[in-house]
């Protein structure tokens, strides 16, 4: 199974800072992923709602749930998938770093 999720951006454009690029609430359906990228003049941030999953920091792999938070510094990449056989929910943020 291959892009079974869902973006919702929940602000957009003159609601957004400037420095926040990207708020948003991702599904992820069972069995599939948000694949392994990296970040470069930015930071990502995942605060899990609901289901299980797991998150890859680097060439590190942790199981996540809901009420856990993950982040992603500015050079490094990460990856999520479901695990569970709910959906994985999400809130993304993606905020640029500062000169």
């Amino acid at each position: 199974m291959a892009n079974q999720h869902t973006t919702e951006k929940l602000l957009e454009g003159d609601r957004l800072s400037g420095k926040v690029t990207l708020f948003a609430k991702v599904t992820i359906l069972p069995g599939d992923e948000l694949s392994y990228h990296e970040h470069h003049g930015e930071t990502e941030v995942y605060h899990i709602l609901s289901g299980e999953g797991l998150y890859q920091d680097n060439d590190k792999t942790y199981p996540v749930e809901a009420g856990m938070t993950t982040f992603c510094e500015d050079g490094n990449g990460h990856a999520i998938s479901c695990k569970g056989d709910e959906p994985l929910v999400f809130l993304a943020m993606i905020q640029k770093k500062e000169a």
